[in-house]
């Protein structure tokens, strides 16, 4: 690449990187809003907690299994771009057909349009920025991408919706989220380029990969891998986020307000390890990374859960430990796109999102209310611990795909094969 060209790439490299930040995270605000707008909507609908809950898992169902067929779909049919733009523009639909919603079934049904519309954001955006990022930033990138799920979704959506429910009605909350998804398709839809997800073609000529080759997404292990792990994550994530805050507040007899404040810490936290872990693994590699931080992310449930801290220590321990969201982005991202053929990227993501999704996002927190009531209100918690733990022990089995450590090996495997004495 010449000196010429090369300053309009790296623009080019920037723009759908931060694009794609906003794009995932106006998903991710969209999402949670509801559970911080629930003490609003909940009385207004007159929804019991059984409704509550199938209003969460309907999005979940629907999240994962168009996750996995409009991601495949845009693989083979090569317009990832058009998938994109008409995605986003129906979920900030969806999300102004909740604020209208008047009762249960017109809930679940505009819940379950913004699951079904949402799913393939995450694969699609992901794979944008795999086609468009050089190989020493591909994991900052990504990483930077999905930690806009903790920083917008986390950390600035409590603050906004509420403070509009508040001021006005919880409905406008949902209207004035639909504002940003539109703006984000209309720039897609000028600004955007065609991710080029394979190597061998020229920059004018695409090749639409066969059906018959669908497959190859299936063909690596650390594909499989990243199902289990995509399951032990999501149990604690699911396990975690529900059920600690009403754990530090019957068990530890922590106020409402100081709660918020721990698990906003947390928030920051995943957005902060969300871009240093990915980072981390350009350099030192995905293994290892994945195996320390799997084993450390274990510790985040079980402390509040054992020693029952004051405020202040939980607040730093819940930062410091937020690490299954900065090792989220490696496997769920990453990784597959380093194992399979770039023209099957977002597939490898889907069914990795979809598995997780089915099983720890839908499965494990009904199941961990069930041992909360009939056994343990620690339950949960440890069942989050045990996520983690499957992640680390899922990691021993990952081949290593960052490309700056694979070079660092080859050179010292040639300098060692150099060094040795001719016979």
């Amino acid at each position: 690449m010449s000196d010429y060209t090369k300053p309009s790439w790296r623009r080019y490299e920037n723009f759908i990187v931060i694009t794609m930040f906003f794009t995932y995270g106006f998903v991710m605000m969209d999402r949670l809003s509801i559970t911080y707008l629930f003490p609003f909507l909940a009385p207004a609908l007159k929804l019991n907690d059984t409704q509550i809950g199938l209003s969460v898992s309907i999005l979940s169902i629907c999240w994962a299994v168009s996750s996995w067929i409009f991601s495949s779909a845009s693989d083979l049919l090569s317009k990832k771009k058009a998938f994109l733009v008409v995605i986003v523009l129906i979920f900030s639909l969806a999300s102004f057909s909740t604020g209208l919603a008047a009762t249960f079934t017109a809930l679940m049904l505009a819940r379950g349009l913004m699951g079904a519309a949402e799913g393939p954001v995450v694969t699609l955006a992901q794979a944008a920025v795999i086609a468009d990022s050089s190989t020493k930033r591909r994991g900052f990138n990504m990483g930077l991408v999905q930690s806009s799920t903790a920083l917008l979704g986390a950390v600035v959506a409590p603050l906004v919706v509420v403070a509009i429910a508040q001021s006005m009605t919880w409905r406008y909350s949902f209207y004035i989220l639909a504002i940003p998804g539109i703006v984000v398709a209309l720039i897609l839809m000028k600004f955007m380029r065609e991710p080029k997800m394979s190597k061998e073609v020229s920059e004018h000529i695409h090749t639409k990969p066969k059906l018959s080759d669908y497959k190859k997404a299936f063909q690596h292990r650390n594909i499989w891998l990243g199902m289990v792990m995509s399951i032990g994550f999501m149990s604690w994530l699911f396990a975690f986020t529900t059920f600690a805050p009403t754990f530090l507040v019957k068990i530890d007899k922590i106020s409402p307000s100081y709660v918020s404040l721990i698990m906003s810490a947390m928030g920051l936290g995943s957005f902060i390890w969300g871009l240093v872990l990915p980072s981390l693994s350009d350099r030192f590699g995905r293994k290892p990374i994945m195996t320390i931080f799997g084993a450390v992310a274990i510790f985040a449930p079980i402390i509040p859960a054992e020693f029952h801290l004051s405020v202040g220590p939980l607040i730093a321990v819940m930062f410091f430990l937020a690490l299954a969201q900065g090792y989220a982005p490696i496997f769920m991202a990453i990784i597959p796109s380093e194992s399979v053929p770039r023209e099957f990227v977002a597939t490898s993501m889907s069914i990795i999102v979809f598995v997780g999704e089915l099983f720890g996002g839908t499965t494990v927190p009904t199941v961990a209310g069930i041992l909360a009531d009939h056994f343990s209100p620690v339950a949960p918690l440890w069942m989050a611990a045990a996520g983690s733990f499957v992640v680390f022990l899922a990691s021993f089995g990952l081949k290593e795909t960052s490309p700056m450590k694979l070079r660092r090996l080859e050179t010292k495997r040639q300098m060692d094969s150099s060094s040795l004495p001719t016979v």
